[in-house]
């Protein structure tokens, strides 16, 4: 049986944004089939924090409870390519967890930006650590993540990748 309090309780629960990281500049995995650790620039928080990332882009939890992990990404490449842009993470070194995000455009300019959007929830354990990966496989065109910087200083200059994490609570 429920209590009006307990029902309370649980409607008002709500994400609470814990960590936004970016990298303004570009991002190259490099054209091979290996792939990177995708960095989003200077390191945040400590190990007070729930949530925090070092330079090298390792984002450690130090809360457990369950996340929303948003990966926000503007991939670009050379005038008429068609890169493949493939994205996994990992967990803890070695696990990946949720499925490979694979996209495929065709590059008009090269200013033009492809937007990459990621979502994953988990459930994390205090001192668990994730990494982001990209690769940019030989099978496709030469492509990378790439920052747009506005024109006229009219808002923020748009980051190649962003990282947004909340908490619920």
């Amino acid at each position: 049986q429920y209590t009006l309090s307990s029902v309370k309780t649980l409607v008002d629960q709500h994400y609470i944004e814990k960590l936004s990281a970016s990298n303004t500049g570009s991002f190259d995995p490099g054209y091979n089939n290996t792939g990177a650790i995708i960095t989003f620039g200077a390191a945040q928080g400590t190990t007070v924090n729930d949530v925090m990332i070092d330079v090298n882009g390792k984002v450690t939890f130090n809360t457990k409870g369950p996340y929303n992990i948003q990966q926000i990404y503007y991939g670009q490449a050379a005038v008429n390519n068609i890169p493949i842009l493939n994205f996994k993470t990992v967990k803890n070194g070695s696990t990946q967890i949720g499925p490979t995000s694979s996209t495929r455009f065709v590059s008009a300019n090269s200013l033009e930006r492809h937007r990459i959007e990621i979502n994953t929830l988990i459930d994390a354990i205090a001192g668990e650590y994730y990494h982001f990966w990209m690769q940019n496989p030989t099978s496709g065109a030469a492509g990378q993540l790439a920052g747009q910087v506005t024109d006229a200083a009219w808002g923020t200059d748009i980051p190649s990748a962003q990282l947004i994490i909340t908490k619920l609570q």
